[in-house]
């Protein structure tokens, strides 16, 4: 089975499996536990590539999930100006998705920034990650205007992707599980190939 194939299907089963957990006490420490878990076995099997796609995608998400969790844009936001309060939540939501995938873009480039390492190329992977981060940039850009459109216009009808923001999210935040667990599979291939190659 070529390569492509394996990872598209490892990335669809994992996505259809994870989007049917559907609670976020359970998808949230799932997902942050996967990318922890990637991070680990890339430090392990010396892989910089993944370790560098991973270790961005851990610091941007949780950098997002923290602003959240603090309350740091409710403390900022008038509880009465709901057009703000919508403006903030998705438009920040919005800017870390936007930044994450920019940085996964040009991630090779980075990642020579950041490490003299010879093994630094481009991968599969750099080529599925950005598309996942692009989707949720969408999603969140389409919601914001969903609510400016509720809020600000009375258009009342335009609530579909904000009546459905979580599942739409989960969706990406799947994908993305799917993308990191063959990644961790298609490095384990790697490393037993090379390991046969230098027998």
């Amino acid at each position: 089975m070529k390569l492509s194939y394996l990872i598209l299907l490892t990335i669809a089963s994992v996505a259809f499996f994870y989007i049917q957990l559907w609670d976020d006490k359970i998808v949230t420490p799932l997902y942050f536990s996967l990318l922890a878990l990637n991070l680990f076995f890339a430090a392990y099997t010396k892989n910089i590539n993944m370790a560098h796609i991973t270790g961005f995608i851990l610091i941007i998400v949780g950098a997002n999930r923290l602003v959240f969790e603090t309350g740091l844009i409710n403390d900022v936001t008038p509880s009465n100006n709901l057009l703000l309060q919508g403006l903030l939540i998705y438009g920040t939501s919005f800017l870390f998705s936007l930044a994450l995938a920019l940085i996964l873009i040009f991630r090779v480039q980075l990642s020579r920034i950041l490490s003299s390492s010879k093994n630094i190329e481009l991968t599969h992977f750099d080529g599925i990650f950005h598309w996942i981060f692009i989707y949720m940039a969408l999603v969140n850009l389409i919601a914001m205007a969903e609510y400016i459109g509720w809020s600000y216009f009375e258009m009342k009808s335009w609530r579909f992707i904000y009546n459905n923001f979580e599942a739409f999210i989960y969706i990406g935040w799947a994908l993305s599980c799917g993308a990191l667990l063959t990644m961790m599979i298609c490095s384990s291939k790697d490393n037993r190939r090379d390991e046969v190659g230098a027998l």
